[in-house]
Parts: structure tokens; sequence; C-alpha cells
């Protein structure tokens, strides 16, 4: 089996590389039964860009539904830090 680049974000995010050099966002959750970690494909990417802008929305609209974040200026603060944090996070994948 090949071992694969990836790096998580959250706990709740995962990027890897796959064989082909495209990039797979995966849902990290664990199953109510056997705590066993699942890690399901959400999609796979070939541009980063789109990659990145969906990652950010995604952890964006968990911390709204999470209630992490209440107003504009919580809002657009995480936003910067999101973006900043999974960027650097693709850049390891890069390195």
């Amino acid at each position: 089996m090949a071992t694969h680049k990836s790096v998580l974000l959250n706990n709740w995010l995962k990027v890897t590389v796959m064989d082909n050099g495209d990039l797979a966002l995966k849902d990290i959750k664990r199953d109510k039964g056997t705590g066993e970690k699942i890690e399901a494909v959400i999609a796979i990417y070939a541009s980063q860009l789109n990659l990145l802008s969906d990652m950010v929305n995604l952890l964006l609209k968990r911390a709204i539904y999470l209630k992490q974040i209440t107003s504009f200026d919580e809002f657009a603060k995480l936003t910067e830090e999101l973006s900043a944090a999974c960027r650097a996070e693709l850049n390891k994948l890069n390195a």
C-alpha cells in the first residue's frame, strides 16, 4: 500500500495527495459504536485554489453551526485566520 502525504485541519478535515497528484479532501468522523476513525472523501481537486476555498468555507460553516462565532467581526477575523492556516498546511504538502 502506498504512503500518501497528508495534513489534518482542526481534527475534522484531512487533505491527502493522491497517486496522480490530485488532492482529496476528506471528512473525519468517529464511529459511535466502535470509536474507530472514518474518513469519507468529500471531493477531489486538481486546483489548490479551489481546495483552499472549500476548506475555509467548510470550517467557517462548522464554526457558525457550533456557535463559535456570532458576529461579522468574528467571522472576518476567523476567515483570515483559517485562510492562513489552511494555506500553511497546503504548503506542507508541497514541501
